[in-house]
C-alpha cells in the first residue's frame, strides 16, 4: 500500500470514529430538547439533522416515548 493510501485510510479511519461521536451527541441533544419541551419530532429532525426513524429511536433509547404526550418524562 502506497504512503497516501495509509494516510488517507487513516484520516477515513478517523473520520468515521468522529461521525459516531457527533451521531451519539446529536441524539443526545435530541432528549434534551424533547426534556425541555420541544416535543416535535419534526422541528428536532430539522435542527439536528436527523431523520424521523433515528430520532425515534434515540428518545426510546434514553427513556422518553415521543408518542405518549401525557407521560411526564
Amino acid at each position: 500500500m502506497s504512503e497516501t493510501r495509509d494516510k488517507l485510510t487513516h484520516r477515513a479511519e478517523e473520520l468515521r470514529d468522529l461521525r459516531a461521536s457527533v451521531a451519539v451527541q446529536l441524539k443526545d441533544v435530541a432528549a434534551e430538547l424533547w426534556r425541555d419541551g420541544l416535543e416535535n419530532v419534526r422541528e428536532i429532525g430539522r435542527l439536528t439533522g436527523l431523520s424521523r426513524t433515528t430520532l425515534y429511536a434515540a428518545l426510546r433509547e434514553r427513556g422518553i416515548e415521543p408518542t405518549d404526550r401525557t407521560a411526564d418524562q
